[in-house]
C-alpha cells in the first residue's frame, strides 16, 4: 500500500461503501470526492517512507467514518503524518450544514486555543533573537495582580500566575473589552502563590501582546504573519473573523452538545478580543506545515533548536489536565505545560500537543518530535467523537490498546 491517501472515506482503501447519513442530520458524512487523478497525483508524490506500522490506517480510516457519521458531526479534516511527512489527509462532510460545499484541507476554521501555541513559539523566536526578555516582570501597567510579586513574562506563557483558572472569561463570554478584563484581575484572590502552581488563563495570557507589539513595533496579528506564518509556510492564515470570512473556503460553526439538528451559526466569536489566545484561522495544510515546523531541523526550514527546547520544556505539572483525560489516563501518566504546548507521557513517548474549542470549532495537535508522528484535526461542530480520534490513532499504531475509544460514547 502507497503510504499516502489523500481521501475522505474509505474506497481507495477497499473499505465498505460510504454509510449514509445519520436521520435528521443533514451534515454529516458527506464525503470530499477523491478521483482517481488525485490518487495518482498522491501517489506520484508520495515520500518513500519505510513504515512497519502501515497496516493501521485501515482500522483508524474505519474509526474515522465512525466519527465523521455520528449525529453531531458536520465536517472535519484530518492528517496524520509520520516520519514527518502526511501519510493520511481525510476529510468529510460540509462547510455549513445543507450547503453542499465540501470541507477540503484548504478550509478555514477557527483553531481557538491552539493560538496559544503560536503565542508561544512567536515569544521564543523573538527571544531567541534577543528581542524580547521573558523573565522580566509584567509591568503593572499592563496587568497587576493581587501578590507582593508580580509574574514574569515566562509565568503568563506558562499558566503560572496563581489566578484561579480561567479568571474572567466570563467577562469576555459577555463582549467586555479584554483591557477591562485585565484591569479586574488586580483584585481576584490567588489560589497559590505566583509561580507556584498551574491554571490555565484567556484573559492574563492576552497581556503577552504588549510584549509583542514592544519587542516587534507591530500588531499582535501583523507580528504573526512576519516572525511565524510567512517564514514556515502558512500563507494566507489569520487572525480573528475577518480572516476566517475572507477565505475561500471556511467552516462555519455548529453548536449546541445536544441539538436534534445541525443549523450554522455566526462565526463571530467575543475571543477575537484575545487574538494571542484564541483568535488564530487555520486550515488543515497551514497545520501539517506547522507541525513540520516543530519536528524539521533549522536546516530543513524547521524552527531553530533553541526555540522548540524552549517551548516543549516542561515547566509546571498539570494534574487538572491529567484528571481531565478520563479514561486515556489508562496511556498517560503525567502532563505538563510549556510554552503553549503541553507536553503528555504517554508511556515511554513524550508527545507535545494542544487542542482548542470555541462553541461549533474544535482543534488538535498531538505530535512526537522523536518519530516525526503527528494527529491534526480540525472540526465544525460540538460532538464528542472528534476528541476522540488522538488517542485513536495512538493505541492503532503503537498497539498499547484496541482503539475504540469512539466506542465509549453514544451516538
Amino acid at each position: 500500500m502507497n503510504p499516502i491517501l489523500i481521501l475522505a472515506l474509505g474506497a481507495a482503501l477497499g473499505l465498505a461503501d460510504e454509510p449514509s447519513p445519520p436521520e435528521g442530520d443533514a451534515g454529516a458524512a458527506i464525503p470530499e470526492a477523491a478521483g482517481a487523478s488525485t490518487a495518482a497525483a498522491a501517489a506520484a508524490a508520495a515520500p518513500e517512507i519505510d513504515l512497519p506500522a502501515l497496516d493501521y490506517f485501515e482500522p483508524l480510516m474505519a474509526r474515522l467514518e465512525q466519527a465523521a457519521g455520528f449525529t453531531r458531526s458536520v465536517g472535519m479534516a484530518i492528517a496524520v503524518l509520520e516520519a514527518g511527512e502526511p501519510v493520511l489527509i481525510y476529510t468529510a462532510g460540509e462547510t455549513s450544514a445543507g450547503s453542499g460545499e465540501l470541507i477540503t484541507a484548504d478550509t478555514h476554521f477557527r483553531a481557538a486555543s491552539l493560538s496559544k501555541g503560536f503565542t508561544g513559539v512567536l515569544l521564543a523566536l523573538l527571544e531567541h533573537e534577543g528581542r524580547a526578555d521573558l523573565n522580566r516582570t509584567v509591568p503593572t501597567r499592563v496587568l497587576r495582580l493581587k501578590s507582593p510579586r508580580q509574574p514574569t513574562w515566562l509565568e503568563i506563557v506558562t499558566h503560572r500566575t496563581g489566578l484561579p483558572r480561567n479568571a474572567y472569561d466570563t467577562l469576555i463570554n459577555d463582549g467586555q473589552d479584554s483591557s477591562v478584563a485585565r484591569a479586574r484581575l488586580a483584585d481576584v484572590d490567588l489560589v497559590c502563590a505566583v509561580g507556584a502552581c498551574y491554571t490555565y488563563q484567556n484573559v492574563a495570557f492576552s497581556a503577552l501582546e504588549h510584549l509583542i507589539e514592544e519587542s516587534t513595533g507591530l500588531s499582535y496579528s501583523q507580528a504573526l504573519q512576519q516572525h511565524v506564518f510567512e517564514p514556515y509556510g502558512l500563507d494566507g492564515a489569520g487572525v480573528g473573523v475577518e480572516s476566517l470570512i475572507n477565505s475561500l473556503s471556511w467552516a462555519a460553526p455548529h453548536r449546541g452538545w445536544s441539538r436534534t439538528n445541525d443549523t450554522p451559526g455566526s462565526p463571530r466569536s467575543n475571543y477575537d478580543a484575545l487574538p494571542s489566545a484564541a483568535s488564530v484561522t487555520v486550515s488543515l495544510n497551514h497545520l501539517i506545515a506547522w507541525t513540520q515546523a516543530h519536528m524539521r531541523s533549522e536546516e530543513d526550514g524547521g524552527l531553530p533548536e533553541a526555540v522548540k527546547a524552549r517551548v516543549f520544556t516542561p515547566y509546571t505539572a498539570t494534574l487538572r489536565e491529567t484528571r481531565g483525560l478520563g479514561g486515556v489516563r489508562e496511556r498517560v501518566s503525567e502532563t505538563h505545560y510549556g510554552m503553549g504546548w503541553r507536553i503528555y507521557h504517554w508511556g515511554d513517548r513524550r508527545l507535545i500537543a494542544h487542542a482548542g474549542y470555541l462553541s461549533g470549532y474544535g482543534a488538535q495537535i498531538v505530535m512526537e518530535p522523536e518519530t516525526g508522528f503527528a494527529f491534526i484535526g480540525l472540526w465544525n461542530s460540538d460532538g464528542r467523537a472528534p476528541w476522540r480520534l488522538w488517542p485513536t490513532v495512538m493505541d492503532l499504531r503503537t498497539g498499547d490498546g484496541p482503539g475504540d475509544w469512539i466506542d465509549q460514547i453514544r451516538n
